[in-house]
């Protein structure tokens, strides 16, 4: 992706709507809507602003290939702003309970020193709802060298607290944006003869005045239903400047992606369609899919797991099937983290051994069930909050397991569903999905039993099933064949991080989107769209090598899985000259799996 000709400056917020009765959040921010606007008129635009790990919201739909550029987002620790947003009957906006967030913490240091030197226009937001900062923010950015034009916006509550400076700011910018009520308290006297700038006031369904050395200019606009007018104004001020770098009408382009923006709710109408014309940000490599297969082909089953002996339960052990199910609802999370992505693995002290990630898990399960069975009965699970806490303390007394709240939450759902349905525990789940595949009502034991687990908390949650996936394939390769081993034909696969980090490295999957490549690498957040683009591109993958290699879903994610914690490691360089199938992989040692915070895998 090539630098941004405009540059955006501002955090998007997210905001509560109020009509009357109703009310929705939505993402919103004006600087969000501008660049939304601009790159909706075919701008190269690119957004400043701090944001949190993962963009909440649908907010993240809006970066990628062909959409606005993400390389000027920082990720921190905190919020984004927040605004509550009431309208009249006139449509007109009263803005309370405002939270700054994150926003507040800007700086010019913030914008890449290749944005500076390329963009022709910058534009701020109306920062934190502080002119005192945008006049802070444009001393910073002529300080550190920017040549361009700037332009700004405002809103009434920034005039009624901080006159002075924002006058001051529409005399330091090149375009100034804001509606005619704010006009009407920022120069009632209109714009003195002095000022040099461009100034657009938006007049709701009158259209805009254009007021440049001295004269007005008028235009009209045409009439349209408004569903809502959040944001209109910053949809103009996008289209406007978007049109300026492209060489365009402003004012009747900007126009038109106003209207466009009052058609829906919030920032809804321009992101969906940014997102629409988005190009993919991943794809599946059917060349590597066919080497890949081949080369597995040719190993045959033998990379296929039996799920037994430590740390799994032993063979026969009495408690395993409850132990199996209740652990792997709990396979997901096993690393830390910071505000700029992945730090390291988990690791937990227990019987004087140091064990890393899901073995922690597994082993910890295991132990409980060998010393007190009790824990897996379903009222228990259900009814004491720190019973998944008390399973996973390790030598020291602590509990090493990231987001704990999560895993008690689910664990204590898992049994209360149990307790609801099943008071008899896991075996009596097997049971009625044996039974449902006997009457019929599903084409064998394992689509049965997957039904059920949908139903389940800690499993239900994931549309891709890997929990749902991975216990069934366990129940089934076990030797104590809780299922027929023809159940590990019928699931979909089994896509942990593992098995995403093996498809970008072999190349079964391919980056398209430069900025996706450079975060997975550096091991940085990624946001859900993206996440979800290369699990979605990773489960075809293995679909397709499983179709083409003749093997089973066990057999692939097998390979998958133990080549990735024995050769293609996460912590150490991968070791190519060890791998299986080093002759036909891409060799992307560099790449990462996506880092985001799921209780899916």
């Amino acid at each position: 992706m090539s630098t941004p000709l405009l540059v955006v400056v501002g955090c998007p917020s997210i905001d509560t709507l109020i009509h009357g009765d109703q009310r929705r959040e939505s993402v919103g921010g004006a600087a969000f809507l501008t660049a939304l606007a601009a790159r909706r008129v075919g701008a190269s635009v690119g957004l400043v602003a701090r944001v949190p790990p993962c963009l909440p919201g649908r907010a993240g739909a809006a970066f990628g290939p062909g959409g606005i550029d993400r390389s000027g987002l920082t990720t921190v620790e905190g919020s984004l702003p927040s605004f509550t947003i009431r309208y009249d009957d006139q449509h007109r906006a009263v803005y309370g309970d405002v939270r700054a967030g994150v926003e507040q913490e800007l700086t010019p240091q913030d914008i890449p020193e290749d944005w500076l030197r390329s963009a022709r226009l910058l534009h701020l937001g109306s920062l934190s709802g502080s002119a005192s900062q945008q006049l802070a923010f444009l001393a910073g950015l002529r300080q550190r060298g920017f040549e361009g034009l700037v332009s700004a916006g405002t809103y009434r509550r920034m005039i009624e607290q901080e006159p002075d400076q924002v006058e001051s700011l529409l005399f330091q910018t090149d375009y100034f944006f804001m509606n005619r009520e704010e006009a009407a308290l920022l120069v009632p006297e209109g714009i003195p003869s002095s000022h040099r700038g461009v100034v657009c006031v938006t007049c709701g369904s009158s259209g805009v005045e254009i007021w440049e050395g001295g004269s007005v200019q008028r235009h009209a606009t045409v009439a349209v239903d408004v569903v809502d007018a959040t944001g209109a104004g910053d949809a103009f001020c996008g289209g406007f400047l978007g049109a300026l770098t492209l060489g365009e009408e402003p004012v009747s382009v900007g126009m038109t992606v106003a209207r466009e923006a009052l058609s829906g709710l919030g920032a809804d109408p321009l992101l969906n369609a940014v997102a629409e014309a988005m190009r993919p940000r991943v794809s599946v490599d059917r060349s590597q899919v066919q080497k890949l297969a081949v080369a597995l082909g040719q190993r045959g089953s033998t990379d296929a797991l039996d799920f037994c002996g430590f740390p799994f339960p032993e063979r026969d052990d009495p408690i395993a099937l409850e132990c199996l199910a209740a652990a792997t609802l709990h396979q997901y999370g096993f690393w830390l983290s910071d505000a700029g992505g992945w730090t390291e693995p988990m690791y937990g002290m227990a019987n004087g051994r140091r064990w890393k990630g899901s073995d922690y898990i597994w082993q910890a399960f295991t132990r409980a069930a060998a010393s007190d069975p009790t824990a897996f009965e379903p009222a228990r699970m259900a009814g004491e909050p720190g019973l998944f806490e008390q399973i996973h303390t390790d030598d020291d007394g602590a509990c090493p397991v990231p987001d704990l709240e999560s895993h008690s939450r689910l664990h204590q759902a898992y049994g209360a569903s149990l307790a609801a349905r099943f008071p008899g525990g896991f075996a009596e789940v097997l049971g009625a999905a044996e039974a449902a595949a006997a009457r019929g009502e599903a084409t064998g034991v394992g689509p049965a039993l997957s039904a059920l687990l949908a139903t389940l908390p800690g499993y239900a949650e994931d549309p891709m099933a890997k929990k749902a996936n991975l216990l069934i394939v366990m129940l089934a390769r076990r030797p104590e064949e809780f299922l027929p081993l023809s159940a590990c034909e019928t699931v979909g696969p089994i896509v942990d991080y593992h098995v995403m980090r093996g498809c970008l490295r072999t190349g079964l999957i391919r980056v398209l989107d430069p900025d996706l490549r450079r975060r997975l690498a550096k091991r940085s957040w990624v946001d859900a769209e993206e996440e979800q683009a290369i699990r979605d591109a990773a489960f075809e993958a293995v679909e397709l090598v499983v179709a083409e290699s003749g093997q089973t879903v066990a057999e692939v994610d097998g390979f998958l899985f133990t080549n990735g914690r024995s050769t293609c490691l996460e912590v150490q360089p991968p070791r190519c000259e060890d791998c299986g199938v080093g002759g036909v992989c891409a060799r992307a040692g560099d790449l990462f799996q996506p880092i985001f915070r799921t209780t899916a895998y």
